[in-house]
Protein backbone atom coordinates (compact mmCIF):
# COMPACT_ATOMS: atom_id res chain seq x y z
CA UNK A 1 0.00 0.00 0.00
CA UNK A 2 1.36 3.43 -0.94
CA UNK A 3 1.99 5.79 1.97
CA UNK A 4 2.49 9.54 1.85
CA UNK A 5 6.03 10.61 2.78
CA UNK A 6 6.75 14.25 3.58
CA UNK A 7 10.41 15.27 3.75
CA UNK A 8 11.55 18.41 5.60
CA UNK A 9 14.81 20.25 6.10
CA UNK A 10 15.34 23.38 8.22
CA UNK A 11 11.61 23.53 8.90
CA UNK A 12 10.70 23.66 5.20
CA UNK A 13 8.83 21.01 3.24
CA UNK A 14 11.20 19.76 0.54
CA UNK A 15 8.91 17.29 -1.17
CA UNK A 16 5.98 14.94 -0.85
CA UNK A 17 6.39 11.46 -2.26
CA UNK A 18 5.00 7.96 -1.88
CA UNK A 19 6.48 4.68 -0.64
CA UNK A 20 5.35 1.19 0.24
CA UNK A 21 5.23 -0.07 3.82
CA UNK A 22 8.60 -1.61 4.68
CA UNK A 23 10.72 0.81 2.66
CA UNK A 24 13.57 2.32 4.66
CA UNK A 25 13.55 6.06 5.28
CA UNK A 26 16.96 6.25 3.61
CA UNK A 27 15.46 4.73 0.46
CA UNK A 28 12.60 7.26 0.59
CA UNK A 29 14.94 10.24 0.93
CA UNK A 30 17.31 9.05 -1.79
CA UNK A 31 14.49 8.20 -4.20
CA UNK A 32 13.08 11.70 -3.69
CA UNK A 33 16.43 13.16 -4.81
CA UNK A 34 17.55 14.55 -1.44
CA UNK A 35 20.98 14.08 0.08
CA UNK A 36 21.44 12.19 3.35
CA UNK A 37 24.91 11.08 4.33
CA UNK A 38 25.21 7.30 4.73
CA UNK A 39 28.93 6.39 4.66
CA UNK A 40 28.35 2.67 5.23
CA UNK A 41 25.88 2.48 2.36
CA UNK A 42 22.84 1.77 4.52
CA UNK A 43 24.31 -1.25 6.29
CA UNK A 44 23.43 0.11 9.74
CA UNK A 45 27.07 0.28 10.90
CA UNK A 46 28.08 3.94 10.85
CA UNK A 47 25.11 5.58 12.59
CA UNK A 48 25.48 8.71 10.43
CA UNK A 49 22.15 8.71 8.52
CA UNK A 50 20.22 10.18 11.45
CA UNK A 51 16.81 11.78 10.92
CA UNK A 52 13.84 12.70 13.12
CA UNK A 53 10.21 11.67 12.78
CA UNK A 54 8.99 14.83 14.50
CA UNK A 55 10.62 18.28 14.84
CA UNK A 56 12.98 18.05 17.81
CA UNK A 57 12.20 14.36 18.29
CA UNK A 58 14.61 11.53 18.92
CA UNK A 59 17.09 10.79 16.13
CA UNK A 60 16.78 7.43 14.38
CA UNK A 61 18.86 5.65 11.74
CA UNK A 62 17.17 6.24 8.40
CA UNK A 63 18.54 2.98 7.00
CA UNK A 64 17.04 0.94 9.85
CA UNK A 65 13.71 2.75 10.25
CA UNK A 66 10.92 1.66 7.97
CA UNK A 67 7.67 3.07 6.62
CA UNK A 68 4.65 1.86 8.57
CA UNK A 69 2.12 4.42 7.42
CA UNK A 70 2.13 8.04 6.37
CA UNK A 71 5.49 9.40 7.54
CA UNK A 72 7.23 12.72 8.07
CA UNK A 73 11.02 12.78 7.83
CA UNK A 74 13.05 15.68 9.20
CA UNK A 75 16.53 15.79 7.69
CA UNK A 76 19.63 17.33 9.31
CA UNK A 77 21.02 20.60 7.98
CA UNK A 78 22.66 20.56 4.54
CA UNK A 79 26.29 19.40 4.43
CA UNK A 80 28.44 22.46 3.85
CA UNK A 81 31.58 20.49 3.10
CA UNK A 82 34.97 22.13 2.61
CA UNK A 83 35.88 21.19 -0.94
CA UNK A 84 39.33 21.68 -2.47
CA UNK A 85 38.16 22.95 -5.84
CA UNK A 86 41.51 23.76 -7.41
CA UNK A 87 45.16 22.84 -7.44
CA UNK A 88 48.48 24.59 -7.92
CA UNK A 89 48.52 27.05 -10.80
CA UNK A 90 44.75 27.42 -11.13
CA UNK A 91 43.25 30.83 -11.92
CA UNK A 92 39.66 31.89 -12.53
CA UNK A 93 39.09 34.64 -15.09
CA UNK A 94 36.33 37.02 -16.09
CA UNK A 95 33.33 35.60 -17.94
CA UNK A 96 34.30 36.92 -21.38
CA UNK A 97 35.40 34.17 -23.72
CA UNK A 98 36.06 33.24 -27.34
CA UNK A 99 34.66 29.71 -27.38
CA UNK A 100 34.26 26.89 -27.89
CA UNK A 101 33.84 26.05 -24.22
CA UNK A 102 34.60 22.89 -22.30
CA UNK A 103 34.03 21.57 -18.80
CA UNK A 104 36.79 19.85 -16.82
CA UNK A 105 35.29 17.58 -14.16
CA UNK A 106 36.85 15.76 -11.24
CA UNK A 107 34.49 12.99 -10.12
CA UNK A 108 35.78 12.13 -6.67
CA UNK A 109 34.25 9.46 -4.48
CA UNK A 110 33.38 12.15 -1.92
CA UNK A 111 33.08 15.36 -3.96
CA UNK A 112 32.55 16.47 -7.56
CA UNK A 113 34.14 19.62 -9.01
CA UNK A 114 33.45 21.14 -12.46
CA UNK A 115 35.37 23.96 -14.17
CA UNK A 116 33.87 25.83 -17.15
CA UNK A 117 36.79 26.72 -19.41
CA UNK A 118 37.37 28.67 -22.61
CA UNK A 119 39.29 26.10 -24.64
CA UNK A 120 41.30 28.40 -27.01
CA UNK A 121 42.56 30.69 -24.24
CA UNK A 122 42.54 28.06 -21.44
CA UNK A 123 40.75 30.62 -19.23
CA UNK A 124 38.74 29.21 -16.33
CA UNK A 125 35.42 31.04 -16.33
CA UNK A 126 33.65 29.53 -13.32
CA UNK A 127 33.67 26.56 -10.92
CA UNK A 128 30.84 24.57 -9.33
CA UNK A 129 31.13 21.73 -6.84
CA UNK A 130 29.23 19.54 -4.42
CA UNK A 131 29.25 16.38 -2.34
CA UNK A 132 29.06 13.32 -4.60
CA UNK A 133 25.35 12.45 -4.81
CA UNK A 134 26.22 8.74 -4.73
CA UNK A 135 27.45 9.03 -1.14
CA UNK A 136 24.21 7.67 0.38
CA UNK A 137 25.15 4.38 -1.29
CA UNK A 138 28.43 4.22 0.65
CA UNK A 139 31.45 6.39 1.42
CA UNK A 140 33.83 4.09 -0.46
CA UNK A 141 33.83 2.57 -3.94
CA UNK A 142 33.54 -1.01 -2.65
CA UNK A 143 30.20 -0.20 -1.00
CA UNK A 144 28.96 1.32 -4.25
CA UNK A 145 30.13 -1.64 -6.32
CA UNK A 146 28.33 -3.94 -3.91
CA UNK A 147 25.15 -1.89 -4.09
CA UNK A 148 25.26 -1.76 -7.89
CA UNK A 149 25.83 -5.52 -8.17
CA UNK A 150 22.86 -6.23 -5.90
CA UNK A 151 20.61 -3.70 -7.63
CA UNK A 152 20.96 -1.81 -10.91
CA UNK A 153 24.30 -0.13 -11.56
CA UNK A 154 22.55 2.24 -13.96
CA UNK A 155 20.87 3.84 -10.94
CA UNK A 156 24.26 5.17 -9.84
CA UNK A 157 25.00 6.18 -13.43
CA UNK A 158 21.82 8.24 -13.56
CA UNK A 159 22.64 9.85 -10.21
CA UNK A 160 26.16 10.98 -11.12
CA UNK A 161 25.23 12.13 -14.62
CA UNK A 162 22.26 14.00 -13.17
CA UNK A 163 24.50 15.71 -10.63
CA UNK A 164 27.00 16.73 -13.31
CA UNK A 165 24.15 18.05 -15.45
CA UNK A 166 23.13 20.20 -12.48
CA UNK A 167 26.68 21.51 -11.99
CA UNK A 168 26.90 22.43 -15.68
CA UNK A 169 23.57 24.26 -15.41
CA UNK A 170 25.03 26.18 -12.45
CA UNK A 171 28.07 27.12 -14.52
CA UNK A 172 25.90 28.34 -17.39
CA UNK A 173 23.84 30.48 -15.02
CA UNK A 174 26.98 31.97 -13.44
CA UNK A 175 28.47 32.99 -16.77
CA UNK A 176 25.52 33.52 -19.06
CA UNK A 177 27.07 31.10 -21.54
CA UNK A 178 24.95 28.98 -23.88
CA UNK A 179 25.00 25.19 -23.64
CA UNK A 180 25.60 24.95 -27.40
CA UNK A 181 29.03 26.49 -26.81
CA UNK A 182 30.13 23.51 -24.71
CA UNK A 183 31.85 21.13 -27.13
CA UNK A 184 33.95 18.92 -24.85
CA UNK A 185 33.86 17.46 -21.36
CA UNK A 186 37.09 16.21 -19.80
CA UNK A 187 36.54 13.72 -16.96
CA UNK A 188 39.05 12.58 -14.33
CA UNK A 189 37.90 10.10 -11.74
CA UNK A 190 38.91 6.82 -10.22
CA UNK A 191 38.19 3.82 -12.43
CA UNK A 192 34.95 2.99 -10.64
CA UNK A 193 33.62 6.56 -10.87
CA UNK A 194 34.51 6.68 -14.57
CA UNK A 195 32.66 3.39 -15.09
CA UNK A 196 29.55 4.74 -13.41
CA UNK A 197 29.69 7.95 -15.44
CA UNK A 198 30.15 6.01 -18.69
CA UNK A 199 27.30 3.61 -17.86
CA UNK A 200 29.59 0.58 -17.53
CA UNK A 201 29.10 -2.19 -14.99
CA UNK A 202 31.85 -2.01 -12.31
CA UNK A 203 31.08 -5.43 -10.79
CA UNK A 204 34.23 -7.06 -12.20
CA UNK A 205 36.38 -4.66 -10.18
CA UNK A 206 34.83 -5.78 -6.91
CA UNK A 207 36.35 -9.27 -6.92
CA UNK A 208 39.66 -10.82 -7.98
CA UNK A 209 41.17 -10.57 -10.55
CA UNK A 210 39.71 -6.98 -10.44
CA UNK A 211 39.02 -6.50 -14.14
CA UNK A 212 37.57 -3.22 -15.44
CA UNK A 213 35.42 -3.05 -18.56
CA UNK A 214 37.53 -0.15 -19.88
CA UNK A 215 40.67 1.80 -19.05
CA UNK A 216 39.40 4.82 -21.05
CA UNK A 217 41.79 7.44 -22.45
CA UNK A 218 39.82 8.44 -25.56
CA UNK A 219 36.97 10.68 -26.74
CA UNK A 220 33.41 9.44 -27.25
CA UNK A 221 30.09 11.11 -28.17
CA UNK A 222 28.51 12.77 -25.15
CA UNK A 223 24.93 11.53 -25.46
CA UNK A 224 21.81 13.60 -25.01
CA UNK A 225 21.27 13.74 -21.24
CA UNK A 226 23.65 16.64 -20.45
CA UNK A 227 23.14 20.39 -21.05
CA UNK A 228 25.85 20.66 -23.70
CA UNK A 229 26.05 20.90 -27.48
CA UNK A 230 24.45 18.05 -29.42
CA UNK A 231 27.76 17.24 -31.12
CA UNK A 232 29.85 17.49 -27.94
CA UNK A 233 32.36 14.82 -27.01
CA UNK A 234 33.56 13.41 -23.70
CA UNK A 235 37.19 12.63 -22.93
CA UNK A 236 37.92 10.36 -19.97
CA UNK A 237 41.43 10.32 -18.49
CA UNK A 238 43.18 6.95 -18.83
CA UNK A 239 43.19 4.53 -15.92
CA UNK A 240 46.08 2.20 -15.14
CA UNK A 241 44.11 -0.50 -13.31
CA UNK A 242 40.89 -0.99 -11.37
CA UNK A 243 42.14 1.00 -8.41
CA UNK A 244 44.57 3.42 -10.05
CA UNK A 245 42.32 5.57 -12.19
CA UNK A 246 42.17 8.62 -14.38
CA UNK A 247 42.21 10.87 -11.35
CA UNK A 248 45.76 9.66 -10.64
CA UNK A 249 47.11 9.95 -14.19
CA UNK A 250 45.49 13.40 -14.52
CA UNK A 251 46.87 14.38 -11.14
CA UNK A 252 50.38 13.27 -12.04
CA UNK A 253 50.14 15.35 -15.22
CA UNK A 254 49.01 18.45 -13.33
CA UNK A 255 51.73 17.97 -10.72
CA UNK A 256 54.32 18.01 -13.51
CA UNK A 257 55.59 14.66 -12.32
CA UNK A 258 56.81 14.05 -15.88
CA UNK A 259 59.66 16.50 -15.24
CA UNK A 260 60.67 15.03 -11.88
CA UNK A 261 63.61 12.68 -12.30
CA UNK A 262 62.95 11.32 -8.86
CA UNK A 263 62.71 9.37 -6.89
CA UNK A 264 59.43 11.30 -6.49
CA UNK A 265 56.41 9.97 -4.59
CA UNK A 266 52.84 11.08 -5.39
CA UNK A 267 50.14 10.30 -2.82
CA UNK A 268 46.40 10.91 -3.10
CA UNK A 269 44.59 10.02 0.13
CA UNK A 270 40.85 9.72 -0.16
CA UNK A 271 38.53 6.83 0.47
CA UNK A 272 41.37 4.84 -1.06
CA UNK A 273 45.08 5.57 -1.01
CA UNK A 274 46.61 5.74 -4.49
CA UNK A 275 50.37 6.02 -4.69
CA UNK A 276 52.79 6.52 -7.56
CA UNK A 277 56.57 6.73 -7.58
CA UNK A 278 58.58 8.05 -10.52
CA UNK A 279 62.18 7.06 -11.09
CA UNK A 280 63.63 8.31 -14.36
CA UNK A 281 60.94 7.72 -17.00
CA UNK A 282 59.27 4.84 -15.19
CA UNK A 283 56.27 5.03 -12.87
CA UNK A 284 55.50 2.49 -10.17
CA UNK A 285 51.98 2.65 -8.80
CA UNK A 286 49.61 0.87 -6.46
CA UNK A 287 46.39 1.34 -4.55
CA UNK A 288 45.88 0.57 -0.89
CA UNK A 289 42.63 -0.64 0.61
CA UNK A 290 42.79 1.98 3.34
CA UNK A 291 39.02 2.18 3.72
CA UNK A 292 37.10 5.35 4.53
CA UNK A 293 38.50 5.93 8.04
CA UNK A 294 40.30 9.13 7.08
CA UNK A 295 37.03 10.45 5.65
CA UNK A 296 35.47 10.04 9.11
CA UNK A 297 33.26 7.14 8.03
CA UNK A 298 32.78 4.26 10.48
CA UNK A 299 34.60 6.23 13.18
CA UNK A 300 32.40 6.71 16.25
CA UNK A 301 32.50 10.50 16.17
CA UNK A 302 33.90 10.84 12.68
CA UNK A 303 32.23 13.13 10.19
CA UNK A 304 32.84 14.94 6.94
CA UNK A 305 34.62 18.31 6.87
CA UNK A 306 31.43 20.25 7.57
CA UNK A 307 30.28 22.74 10.20
CA UNK A 308 30.81 21.28 13.66
CA UNK A 309 33.79 19.11 12.78
CA UNK A 310 37.04 19.43 14.73
CA UNK A 311 39.55 19.85 11.92
CA UNK A 312 42.72 20.58 13.91
CA UNK A 313 43.90 20.08 17.48
CA UNK A 314 47.08 20.58 19.46
CA UNK A 315 48.51 20.34 22.98
CA UNK A 316 50.22 23.13 24.91
CA UNK A 317 50.87 24.13 28.52
CA UNK A 318 47.14 24.63 29.08
CA UNK A 319 46.24 21.21 27.69
CA UNK A 320 44.13 20.30 24.67
CA UNK A 321 43.15 22.93 22.12
CA UNK A 322 41.03 22.39 19.00
CA UNK A 323 39.56 24.24 16.03
CA UNK A 324 36.01 23.64 14.81
CA UNK A 325 34.75 24.34 11.30
CA UNK A 326 32.19 27.12 11.59
CA UNK A 327 33.35 28.09 15.11
CA UNK A 328 30.47 26.18 16.69
CA UNK A 329 30.24 23.52 19.38
CA UNK A 330 32.00 20.36 18.18
CA UNK A 331 29.93 17.46 16.88
CA UNK A 332 32.78 15.15 15.85
CA UNK A 333 36.12 15.00 14.03
CA UNK A 334 36.77 15.12 10.28
CA UNK A 335 39.79 13.47 8.65
CA UNK A 336 42.36 16.17 9.41
CA UNK A 337 41.09 16.34 13.00
CA UNK A 338 41.38 12.57 13.36
CA UNK A 339 45.01 12.62 12.20
CA UNK A 340 45.84 15.51 14.53
CA UNK A 341 43.95 13.80 17.34
CA UNK A 342 45.72 10.48 16.95
CA UNK A 343 49.13 12.21 16.68
CA UNK A 344 48.37 14.16 19.83
CA UNK A 345 47.29 11.01 21.69
CA UNK A 346 50.57 9.32 20.73
CA UNK A 347 52.65 12.34 21.71
CA UNK A 348 51.10 12.73 25.17
CA UNK A 349 51.14 8.96 25.82
CA UNK A 350 47.39 8.31 25.67
CA UNK A 351 48.08 5.64 23.03
CA UNK A 352 51.07 3.30 23.19
CA UNK A 353 53.14 1.82 20.37
CA UNK A 354 50.74 -1.07 19.82
CA UNK A 355 47.75 1.23 19.43
CA UNK A 356 46.35 0.49 22.88
CA UNK A 357 44.49 3.30 24.58
CA UNK A 358 45.91 3.56 28.09
CA UNK A 359 43.81 3.89 31.26
CA UNK A 360 43.63 7.10 33.33
CA UNK A 361 45.72 5.36 36.01
CA UNK A 362 48.57 4.75 33.52
CA UNK A 363 48.52 8.23 32.01
CA UNK A 364 50.36 11.39 32.96
CA UNK A 365 48.36 13.48 35.43
CA UNK A 366 47.73 16.17 32.80
CA UNK A 367 46.43 13.59 30.32
CA UNK A 368 44.35 11.45 32.69
CA UNK A 369 41.35 13.88 32.82
CA UNK A 370 40.83 13.40 29.08
CA UNK A 371 40.56 9.62 29.41
CA UNK A 372 37.44 7.76 30.46
CA UNK A 373 34.59 5.55 29.30
CA UNK A 374 31.86 6.28 26.80
CA UNK A 375 28.19 5.61 27.52
CA UNK A 376 28.75 2.21 25.85
CA UNK A 377 31.53 1.46 28.36
CA UNK A 378 34.43 1.78 25.88
CA UNK A 379 37.73 3.42 26.80
CA UNK A 380 38.12 6.75 25.01
CA UNK A 381 40.07 9.98 24.81
CA UNK A 382 37.62 12.89 25.11
CA UNK A 383 38.18 16.04 23.10
CA UNK A 384 35.02 17.51 24.62
CA UNK A 385 33.17 15.74 27.41
CA UNK A 386 30.43 18.34 27.32
CA UNK A 387 29.77 17.60 23.64
CA UNK A 388 30.59 13.88 23.89
CA UNK A 389 33.29 14.02 21.21
CA UNK A 390 35.98 11.36 21.53
CA UNK A 391 38.19 8.78 19.86
CA UNK A 392 37.78 5.31 21.37
CA UNK A 393 39.97 2.22 21.15
CA UNK A 394 38.05 0.78 18.18
CA UNK A 395 38.54 4.06 16.31
CA UNK A 396 42.29 3.98 16.97
CA UNK A 397 42.40 0.48 15.50
CA UNK A 398 40.59 1.54 12.31
CA UNK A 399 42.89 4.51 11.85
CA UNK A 400 45.85 2.25 12.57
CA UNK A 401 44.77 -0.17 9.82
CA UNK A 402 44.33 2.69 7.36
CA UNK A 403 47.69 4.32 8.06
CA UNK A 404 49.46 0.95 7.93
CA UNK A 405 48.01 0.21 4.49
CA UNK A 406 49.21 3.52 3.04
CA UNK A 407 52.63 3.38 4.72
CA UNK A 408 53.17 -0.21 3.56
CA UNK A 409 52.11 0.78 0.04
CA UNK A 410 54.78 3.49 -0.02
CA UNK A 411 57.34 1.00 1.30
CA UNK A 412 56.39 -1.50 -1.40
CA UNK A 413 56.77 0.98 -4.26
CA UNK A 414 60.15 2.08 -2.93
CA UNK A 415 61.20 -1.56 -2.70
CA UNK A 416 60.17 -2.27 -6.32
CA UNK A 417 61.88 0.92 -7.49
CA UNK A 418 65.06 0.06 -5.61
CA UNK A 419 65.04 3.31 -3.65
CA UNK A 420 64.97 4.09 0.07
CA UNK A 421 64.28 7.81 -0.02
CA UNK A 422 62.44 10.47 -2.03
CA UNK A 423 63.63 13.75 -3.53
CA UNK A 424 60.04 15.02 -3.82
CA UNK A 425 56.82 14.08 -2.02
CA UNK A 426 53.64 15.39 -3.63
CA UNK A 427 50.42 15.34 -1.61
CA UNK A 428 47.34 15.53 -3.80
CA UNK A 429 43.61 15.72 -3.24
CA UNK A 430 41.40 17.63 -0.86
CA UNK A 431 42.39 15.63 2.19
CA UNK A 432 46.09 16.18 1.51
CA UNK A 433 45.37 19.91 1.28
CA UNK A 434 43.89 20.18 4.76
CA UNK A 435 45.79 17.68 6.90
CA UNK A 436 48.73 18.62 9.12
CA UNK A 437 51.71 16.88 7.52
CA UNK A 438 53.69 16.74 10.77
CA UNK A 439 50.77 14.93 12.43
CA UNK A 440 50.53 12.55 9.48
CA UNK A 441 54.23 11.71 9.78
CA UNK A 442 53.83 11.30 13.55
CA UNK A 443 51.22 8.55 13.14
CA UNK A 444 53.43 6.89 10.50
CA UNK A 445 51.31 7.61 7.43
CA UNK A 446 54.54 8.37 5.58
CA UNK A 447 58.21 8.60 6.64
CA UNK A 448 59.30 11.62 8.65
CA UNK A 449 62.13 12.02 6.13
CA UNK A 450 59.52 13.04 3.52
CA UNK A 451 58.59 16.24 5.38
CA UNK A 452 61.41 18.47 4.08
CA UNK A 453 60.60 17.57 0.45
CA UNK A 454 56.80 17.57 0.68
CA UNK A 455 54.56 19.81 -1.45
CA UNK A 456 50.79 20.19 -1.22
CA UNK A 457 49.27 20.10 -4.69
CA UNK A 458 45.51 20.54 -4.06
CA UNK A 459 42.90 19.12 -6.43
CA UNK A 460 45.30 17.92 -9.09
CA UNK A 461 42.74 15.58 -10.69
CA UNK A 462 40.59 18.54 -11.67
CA UNK A 463 43.61 20.49 -12.89
CA UNK A 464 44.77 17.54 -14.98
CA UNK A 465 41.31 17.24 -16.49
CA UNK A 466 41.49 20.96 -17.37
CA UNK A 467 44.89 20.57 -19.04
CA UNK A 468 43.61 17.60 -21.07
CA UNK A 469 40.47 19.58 -21.98
CA UNK A 470 42.50 22.26 -23.75
CA UNK A 471 45.33 20.21 -25.23
CA UNK A 472 45.26 17.15 -27.52
CA UNK A 473 48.99 16.87 -26.84
CA UNK A 474 48.31 16.54 -23.12
CA UNK A 475 45.87 13.73 -23.87
CA UNK A 476 48.61 11.96 -25.81
CA UNK A 477 50.99 12.51 -22.87
CA UNK A 478 48.49 10.92 -20.49
CA UNK A 479 48.30 7.77 -22.61
CA UNK A 480 52.10 7.71 -22.84
CA UNK A 481 52.39 8.04 -19.05
CA UNK A 482 49.99 5.15 -18.59
CA UNK A 483 52.11 3.00 -20.90
CA UNK A 484 55.10 3.63 -18.61
CA UNK A 485 53.29 2.66 -15.42
CA UNK A 486 54.26 -0.54 -13.62
CA UNK A 487 51.23 -1.51 -11.55
CA UNK A 488 51.83 -3.55 -8.39
CA UNK A 489 48.82 -5.51 -7.13
CA UNK A 490 49.30 -5.33 -3.37
CA UNK A 491 46.91 -8.20 -2.61
CA UNK A 492 49.44 -10.49 -4.33
CA UNK A 493 52.56 -8.98 -2.73
CA UNK A 494 54.17 -10.88 0.14
CA UNK A 495 56.45 -7.88 0.71
CA UNK A 496 53.45 -5.61 1.18
CA UNK A 497 51.88 -7.99 3.70
CA UNK A 498 55.09 -8.11 5.74
CA UNK A 499 55.40 -4.33 5.72
CA UNK A 500 51.71 -3.94 6.52
CA UNK A 501 52.15 -5.93 9.72
CA UNK A 502 55.26 -3.92 10.63
CA UNK A 503 53.54 -0.61 9.91
CA UNK A 504 50.72 -1.45 12.31
CA UNK A 505 53.03 -0.38 15.11
CA UNK A 506 53.36 3.25 16.15
CA UNK A 507 56.70 4.78 17.08
CA UNK A 508 57.01 5.76 20.72
CA UNK A 509 57.63 9.50 21.15
CA UNK A 510 61.32 8.94 21.95
CA UNK A 511 61.79 6.83 18.80
CA UNK A 512 59.97 9.37 16.63
CA UNK A 513 62.06 12.27 17.93
CA UNK A 514 65.18 10.28 17.17
CA UNK A 515 64.27 9.52 13.56
CA UNK A 516 66.43 11.09 10.86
Amino acid sequence: MNRTIRIYRSGKLLSTTAAEDGASLLECVTAAGHFLDAPCGGKGRCGKCLVRLTPGGEEVKACRTYVEGDTEIYLPEDMDMKIAESGAGAHEHAYDHEGPLGVAIDIGTTTVVAHLTDIPTKKRLATASGVNAQRPFGADVISRIQYSSENDYMELTRIIRGQIAGLIEDLLKKTGADKEEIKLLSIAGNTIMEHFFAGLDPEGMGVAPFRPVSLFGDCVPAGGDLPIAGDAQIYMAPAVASYVGGDITAGMLASDLEHEQGPAVYLDIGTNGEIAMKVGDIYYCCATAAGPAFEGAEISKGMAAVTGAINHCSWDESGLRYEVIGNTAPKGLCGSGLIDGLALMLTVGAVDGTGRLVTPEEADERVAPYLGKTSEGKNAFFFSREDNVYINGDDVRKLQLAKAAIAAGIDTLMHHAGRDTASAFLLAGGFGSYMNQVSAARIGLFPKSFLPVSRTMGNTAGEGAAIALCSPEARDTLNDMRARCNYIELSESAYFMDRYIDQMMFLEQEEYDGQL
